[in-house]
C-alpha cells in the first residue's frame, strides 16, 4: 500500500494498480517546524513569528563580530525534534520523549555531569535491546544515533581525545597500539577503565586548552577511586587483570601530568601498580593488554626513578628470568621485542647506578651491562637505523643533533639505550672524581659522554 498524493480520494498510482490508497499524513499546525531562513519554504504573505524576510534597509548598521566568535546553524537539529501527527491520531496526543541532542561544536565543553548508566556485578555496563523481531525479519535500518557506545557527547569527546592524543604516548613501543585501539574499544563496557581515560583526557585538555574546567578531571578521578577502594581484594576476578593493569597505568599517567614536579608527585598509582604487577609476574609475558600495561608501567617507573635518582619500585629480578627465557627461545623477534629489551637495559642501568652494590661485584655487574648494551647495538634490526641524522650546529640555531626515525618505537628504543650508556659513563666519572684515579681517565670519559647521546632524537 502507498500513501496518497493529495490529488483526491485516491491517487492516480493507486487507481492504476488497483491498490488501496492511504491518505498522506498531515502536519499538526501547532507543532510544525518552519524553516525561517529559507524563503522557498515560507508560505505567502507577511513573515510569521520566528521568520525573516531576509530584507534589510541599505543604511542598516551592523555590529562588529569578534574574530574568535563562530556561528553554528542548528536548524537541522531543531527540525529533527518535530514529528508529524497522522490523520487518525488525536490532536491532543502527547509528544514522545525527545532523544538527547548533543552539541556538535568542540569550541567549548561544559562541566561534565556524572554518568547515570547502570553497572552489572562484573563492572561492565548493561546494554538493553528494546527491539524484538521474528527470526525471519530484517532489522530496520539504523542511524548512528540509535545505539552509540558512548551516549554523552562530552564523554565521547574526551574518550576520542584520549585515543587521538594520549593513547599514542602510551603505545610508543607497541605497534599493535593496545591503548589507542583496544582500551578505547573496551572502555565503554568497564567504568573503571572509562573513567581513567576520561580523567586523563580532561586533565590534559584543562592544562593545554580552555575546553574543560580543572575540576572535571578531579571528579572522574574520584569516581575511579570510589570504584577501586571497595573491591581491592577481588578486582582481578571481577573485571580481569588486563583491565585492572590498564586502568592503573592510565591513572598513573593522570598522576604524572597532574604533578608539575617530582616533589608534587603523590605516587599513589605508581605504588599501586608496582603491587599489582609484582603479584602477577606472568603479565610480563602474557601478551595482549596485560603485557602492554606491564611495559608502560616499567617506563613510568623508569621516568620517576630518573627524576628522583632512585632505583625502580619493581624488583627486576622477579621478571628477568621469564623475559630472558622468552627472548632467547623466540624464533623471530619483533621490533617490539627489541624495543622492550632496550627499556629493560635502561631499567637495569638505573638500578645499578642509583642502587647499593657490593664493592667486589660492582665492577662485574657494570661490565655485564655494558656488554649487553653493546650486543643490542651490534645486533639490532636494520629498521632501528635512523632515517636521517644531522650534527648540532649552533650557527644555524640547532643546538642539538637531529635524528629522525620512521617509527616511534625505533626512537624510543634509541632514547633508552642512549640514556643507559650516559648513566653508566656518568657513574664511572663520578666514582673517578671521588677516588684517586688519574685525571686522564676522567677526561676520556668526559669525551665519550656526549657521544653516548649522539643517536637520541632531537
Amino acid at each position: 500500500m502507498t500513501t496518497g498524493d493529495k490529488t483526491g480520494t485516491e491517487c492516480l498510482r493507486c487507481q492504476r494498480s488497483g491498490r488501496e490508497c492511504i491518505p498522506a499524513p498531515v502536519k499538526s499546525e501547532d507543532i510544525t517546524f518552519r524553516h525561517g531562513q529559507n524563503p522557498s519554504m515560507r508560505s505567502a504573505g507577511p513573515p510569521r513569528y520566528g521568520e525573516s524576510d531576509l530584507s534589510f534597509p541599505d543604511d542598516q548598521v551592523w555590529m562588529g563580530v569578534p574574530p574568535d566568535l563562530s556561528f553554528e546553524d542548528e536548524t537541522e537539529q531543531t527540525a529533527s525534534d518535530y514529528y508529524v501527527v497522522s490523520a487518525e491520531a488525536s490532536p491532543s496526543a502527547p509528544r514522545g520523549m525527545r532523544k538527547a541532542r548533543f552539541s556538535t561544536s568542540t569550541s567549548s565543553i561544559p562541566s561534565i555531569p556524572s554518568p547515570s548508566q547502570t553497572f552489572g556485578p562484573s563492572g561492565a555496563r548493561r546494554v538493553s535491546h528494546a527491539r524484538t523481531l521474528s527470526l525471519d525479519s530484517l532489522l530496520p535500518p539504523e542511524t548512528p544515533r540509535d545505539n552509540p557506545k558512548v551516549a554523552d557527547f562530552n564523554e565521547a569527546f574526551l574518550l576520542r581525545h584520549f585515543q587521538k592524543t594520549l593513547g599514542p604516548w602510551l603505545d610508543s613501543c607497541d605497534h599493535e597500539r593496545q591503548f589507542t585501539m583496544d582500551v578505547v574499544e573496551r572502555a565503554p563496557s568497564y567504568p573503571l577503565l572509562l573513567y581513567a581515560c576520561l580523567a586523563t583526557a580532561a586533565r590534559h585538555l584543562s592544562q593545554t586548552t580552555n575546553l574543560v574546567p580543572p575540576n572535571t578531571a578531579d571528579e572522574y578521578h574520584e569516581k575511579c577511586i570510589a570504584i577501586l577502594l571497595p573491591g581491592l581484594g577481588n578486582w582481578e576476578s571481577r573485571i580481569g587483570l588486563d583491565i585492572l593493569l590498564a586502568s592503573t597505568v592510565i591513572l598513573r599517567f593522570f598522576e604524572q601530568i597532574s604533578s608539575h614536579a617530582p616533589s608534587n608527585d603523590s605516587q599513589r598509582h605508581l605504588l599501586a601498580g608496582s603491587v599489582y604487577i609484582s603479584s602477577h609476574v606472568d603479565c610480563a609475558v602474557s601478551g595482549g593488554l596485560a603485557e602492554a600495561s606491564f611495559w608502560v608501567f616499567v617506563m613510568q617507573d623508569i621516568q620517576f626513578a630518573l627524576a628522583s635518582q632512585n632505583p625502580l619500585r619493581l624488583e627486576l629480578s622477579a621478571f628477568d628470568e621469564k623475559l630472558q627465557l622468552m627472548w632467547t627461545h623466540r624464533v623471530s623477534q619483533t621490533d617490539r621485542d627489541w624495543a622492550h629489551r632496550a627499556v629493560w637495559l635502561l631499567a637495569g642501568s638505573i638500578n645499578y647506578c642509583y642502587g647499593v652494590h657490593d664493592p667486589q661485584t660492582g665492577a662485574t655487574e657494570r661490565g655485564i651491562l655494558k656488554r649487553k648494551i653493546n650486543a643490542w647495538e651490534a645486533r639490532k634490526p636494520d629498521g632501528f637505523r635512523p632515517l636521517h641524522f644531522s650534527l648540532a650546529d649552533s650557527r644555524i640555531g640547532r643546538p642539538y643533533p637531529v635524528v629522525w626515525y620512521t617509527k616511534s618505537l625505533y626512537a624510543s628504543a634509541a632514547q633508552h639505550i642512549c640514556m643507559a650508556k650516559a648513566l653508566l659513563e656518568e657513574y664511572e666519572l663520578r666514582n673517578m672524581y671521588a677516588s684517586s684515579s688519574s685525571n686522564q681517565e676522567a677526561r676520556a670519559i668526559e669525551v665519550r659522554l656526549p657521544r653516548a647521546q649522539d643517536s637520541s632524537p632531537a
